[in-house]
């Protein structure tokens, strides 16, 4: 299977950005929290924008953060829809990106080991 296209990343580019400027300045639900969208991957027809996010914050500051993008999700396409000038705006979905909690766990997982060898 092939990476991305040149046009699905330059859409996903451009949903990324409009995206994360719907979301800190128009969306005035208190559950928002602080998003940052990390990145966008789009569909080979691009009709769906998977957007990925991270939050500042525990387990439900997430969880509320995702309920609250959910409920914003065709408010924030109706904003980008204009801006995008494509026929089909793309169906948002968010997911959380857990690349960085991920490493965290990683990293304590190598520093376990390491504090074993050193015992030993």
């Amino acid at each position: 299977m092939a990476g991305e296209s040149v046009r699905q990343k330059k859409v996903a580019d451009k949903v990324q950005q409009l995206v994360s400027l719907v979301i800190d300045r128009k969306i005035k639900d208190p559950d928002k929290g602080f998003v940052t969208i990390t990145h966008v991957k789009m569909s080979p027809d691009l009709r769906i924008a998977s957007v990925y996010f991270t939050v500042l914050g525990d387990e439900d500051e997430t969880e509320r953060s995702l309920a609250a993008l959910n409920r914003a999700k065709n408010y924030i396409r109706n904003e980008i829809a204009p801006e995008l000038k494509m026929r089909f705006v793309p169906d948002l979905r968010f997911f959380v990106d857990d690349t960085m909690a991920y490493a965290k766990k990683i990293e304590r997982l190598l520093e376990n080991i390491k504090k074993e060898d050193d015992e030993k």
